[in-house]
């Protein structure tokens, strides 16, 4: 890992120590202020680090490898948005509010829609690689992964990212899962257990934008 790797690999622990800390200030000084303070930390600090970094090292999509040589802004990413896999109650709370967890993928940097429907269970695995239109209904235990990751020869392994994209009106079934480079078509209807894999279109064939990414398919 480089050193810049090695840094955001610790952003989960840093978030753990400054996410105590704000309680602390609002356990000893209750007040709105104090309140806003520690959900500022919890929801609003990690896709400002995120974007921030992003304009320093910008996110291309494709195939990048992971071998320590140079640094990852993907895997960065993975790091910063770590804590919301490890206590996914975090997005289901901002899920039961109308309009709230569309608000919050979009300041990740997701293009969302109006009237989109969360359930409170599902698995968002790349917040800033969404592009979904309006009205889209999602069922529980729906999984988005913008990316996946394979092993290569000797210690290092490679990673495909790209968007995830679903058209307006689009309806997708309990227990989907939508890969990336995959696109869900307007008024689709996705079964529930369905698997659309890596750059595939929902109904029709799969294109790979570059020859390399073929190896990624999911099974």
């Amino acid at each position: 890992m480089t050193g810049w790797d090695r840094l955001f690999a610790y952003f989960p622990l840093l978030m753990f120590a400054i996410s105590l800390g704000a309680l602390g200030v609002f356990a000893e000084w209750p007040s709105i202020w104090t309140a806003a303070l520690f959900i500022f930390v919890i929801y609003f600090l990690p896709p400002l680090v995120q974007r921030v970094m992003f304009r320093w090292a910008p996110l291309k999509h494709g195939v990048a490898c992971i071998d320590g040589r140079a640094f990852c802004p993907w895997l960065a990413a993975h790091h910063i948005q770590a804590v919301y896999d490890a206590l996914p109650f975090l997005e289901s709370l901002l899920r039961i509010f109308p309009g709230f967890y569309s608000m919050w993928l979009r300041m990740w940097g997701s293009r969302i829609g109006y009237g989109v429907e969360w359930p409170v269970r599902m698995d968002v695995l790349d917040r800033n690689l969404m592009d979904i239109g309006n009205r889209v209904v999602f069922s529980r235990e729906v999984e988005l992964a913008a990316h996946v990751r394979k092993k290569v020869d000797g210690a290092g392994s490679s990673v495909l990212v790209r968007p995830v994209r679903i058209g307006s009106y689009a309806f997708i079934g309990a227990g989907a899962k939508i890969g990336p480079g995959a696109n869900v078509p307007s008024n689709a209807n996705v079964p529930p257990a369905a698997v659309v894999g890596v750059n595939e279109s929902f109904g029709d064939t799969v294109r790979h934008p570059e020859k390399e990414e073929a190896q990624f398919a999911m099974s």
